[in-house]
């Protein structure tokens, strides 16, 4: 092999092109780097090259001239500009206030108010008739009256109300009368600090144990009879 084609530093055989040594890594000196590039564009390169570069610029132009030819085309087959009306099948919505009685003049409707009503019963006890007021399903005691009731549940009030309220509908339920509920605390015959579920009220303390064995049948085993006082 010529002399330029061998490392001067091992004497390793290297490419024309080559920059460095593949054995001892020295830069070889003379390195001809790109020159690949210069010698295919040189007049003696190989004829398929030139071949190739004059297909590709006849494909250029063919492609050029059929783009300008379709562009021309186009030109010519459009016209001018239409407009189409659009008409929308879809059904408007419309927001309804009050009812409109006259042309230029709307009613508007008062809105609807929910009335809370008490009602008041009557309940006659032996020959005296006390007025009574009934809050929901619950009987209440009447003002300043002494008598005598069967008690069905007695709920600390630390508890809530809310068992001596289920106590009540289950007596309601199975058919007792004159249920409601007392705070104990209200009155001096009753141990403060308690939600009474009570049955009945009566004038005597006969007539609330005549009562008591119904009470007892419908779901309350542990009923008592007991004095109401203020």
């Amino acid at each position: 092999m010529p002399e330029q084609d061998r490392c001067p530093n091992c004497g390793a055989a290297h490419d024309v092109y080559q920059e460095y040594c593949l054995e001892c890594g020295q830069r070889l000196p003379g390195a001809r780097i790109g020159a690949g590039s210069e010698d295919i564009w040189r007049r003696n390169s190989p004829i398929w090259l030139w071949i190739a570069l004059a297909a590709l610029l006849l494909v250029a132009l063919v492609s050029g001239a059929v783009v300008a030819l379709a562009a021309s085309d186009d030109d010519k087959n459009s016209g001018p500009a239409t407009s189409i009306p659009v008409v929308s099948t879809a059904p408007q919505t419309t927001d309804t206030v009050g009812v409109a009685t006259q042309p230029g003049t709307i009613t508007i409707n008062p809105p609807t108010t929910t009335t809370a009503t008490t009602t008041f019963s009557t309940t006659t006890f032996g020959t005296t008739t006390f007025g009574t007021t009934t809050t929901g399903s619950n009987v209440t005691w009447p003002p300043n009256k002494d008598g005598f009731t069967v008690i069905l549940k007695s709920v600390p009030t630390s508890n809530g109300r809310s068992q001596a309220e289920s106590a009540a509908e289950k007596a309601r339920t199975n058919g007792l009368s004159q249920v409601g509920i007392l705070n104990s605390s209200d009155f001096s015959s009753l141990n403060p600090g308690y939600y009474v579920t009570f049955s009945g009220i009566y004038d005597t303390e006969s007539q609330a144990t005549a009562a008591l064995p119904n009470a007892r049948s419908k779901g309350f085993p542990t009923a008592y009879v007991r004095e109401v006082s203020n």
